[in-house]
């Protein structure tokens, strides 16, 4: 019988394996990559993202409204721009990311329906988000806001990129 001249097979790699975690309205999450953060449905709604390149830790909230005043609510601190900021640099501090190491990006705060009684809602979501950031000194690198259509964003915690799709079929990375 003759001999088969056998081939090594490379040994496998380590596979990465990405998980995706969806972010509803008035939610928000803390992942580290290999892991995205996804979000749909945004109109006047506003996705803010926080990322830390050095750590690749990232974290992501779907806020509806811009203000608590005093109507917080601890089952829902993603609701409001400024209490979903807070309780997102609470969840990076307890894993060693300090405020300073974040940046920023921002998508969202469509004027669904112009004219109506919702009063620039999804510009003030997103004027209340940059006034949070800048009161906690985290620079906004990119942001996707405003428009009459709404957007999905898919936050990639490998790289920081912010994937915006909007319902005209749009795809963009800020």
């Amino acid at each position: 019988m003759e001999a088969v001249n056998e081939k090594k097979l490379p040994r496998p790699g380590r596979v990465r394996v990405m998980v995706s975690f969806a972010v509803g309205v008035s939610e928000y999450a803390i992942k580290r990559d290999p892991a995205r953060i996804i979000t749909y449905g945004l109109g006047s709604c506003l996705a803010i993202a926080l990322y830390s390149k050095n750590n690749r830790i990232g974290s992501m909230a779907h806020v509806m409204l811009p203000v608590a005043f005093d109507r917080v609510d601890p089952l829902k601190p993603g609701k409001y721009a400024d209490t979903a900021v807070s309780a997102m640099l609470r969840g990076m501090k307890e894993k060693g990311i300090r405020s300073q190491d974040l940046v920023a990006k921002l998508a969202g705060g469509a004027e669904m329906f112009p004219g109506s009684i919702t009063r620039r809602i999804g510009a003030r979501n997103a004027l209340s988000a940059r006034k949070t950031l800048r009161f906690y000194g985290i620079k906004i690198l990119s942001e996707d806001i405003g428009g009459d259509y709404g957007r999905s964003v898919e936050f990639f915690l490998d790289s920081g990129d912010l994937q915006v799709r909007t319902l005209k079929g749009a795809v963009i990375k800020i």
